[in-house]
């Protein structure tokens, strides 16, 4: 597989041992899937395939369930890590893709209200969310690359390389910008979203959670 953006690709034959090594144009590797162009597009609809089907073991198992607790222990245990693994290296930018993750927590929610006889408006999961304490997954997936970047900061996390990547914000005299970083100006939204930079904008916006 050849990793580029642009339109024309040359691709050149590789062998071992004479025998020619095949292309492939999608490729899964330690849970990720991944395309030429790096979009997590295909990652995405893979893992919510997958989520919606240990939903509907949920619903199935559960459905009988009348303790809130219990329906909350079940999704945050089975469901929401399948929705959340590596999410700091493909965190969408797009709208679309967020309200694709986003459905199939609601669709947890709108069982949920169902079985525990929640009273909400059609469509609007906001009391159910609220009873069981749930946050929304953008949330959650911006916390975690706060986390990230604060275990590089502190070194809880040992990568040199990535930590380089981390450029800090030294003004040379005093000024109403108190951002922490410094995140250079991109002409494209791939390289804007590119984790660790995104990561940074987010931190310069609110750095309470960098704490």
């Amino acid at each position: 597989m050849s990793f580029t953006r642009k339109h024309v690709v040359i691709n050149w034959s590789y062998s071992l041992n004479n025998s020619v090594i095949s292309r492939v144009e999608m490729i899964v590797d330690l849970g990720f899937k991944f395309n030429s162009s790096l979009d997590p597009g295909p990652h995405i609809t893979m893992i919510c395939c997958k989520a919606y089907k240990m939903l509907g073991f949920l619903k199935r198992l559960a459905h009988d369930f009348k303790l809130g607790l219990s329906l909350k222990i079940l999704f945050c245990s089975l469901v929401r890590p399948i929705l959340e693994y590596g999410a700091v290296l493909w965190n969408p930018h797009t709208a679309g893709h967020s309200r694709q993750l986003e459905m199939v927590q609601r669709k947890f929610l709108s069982c949920a209200g169902f079985i525990l006889n929640i009273h909400h408006q059609p469509h609007d999961y906001v009391p159910v969310s609220e009873f069981l304490n749930i946050d929304t997954l953008s949330n959650r997936i911006i916390t975690l690359g706060f986390k990230f970047l604060n275990g590089l900061i502190s070194g809880n996390i040992d990568s040199p390389d990535l930590l380089s990547l981390i450029n800090f914000r030294v003004p040379q005299r005093n000024s109403r910008n108190n951002a922490a970083f410094y995140v250079p100006s991109y002409t494209s939204n791939y390289l804007a979203n590119e984790p660790i930079t995104r990561i940074m904008s987010l931190a310069n916006v609110d750095d309470s959670r960098l704490c």
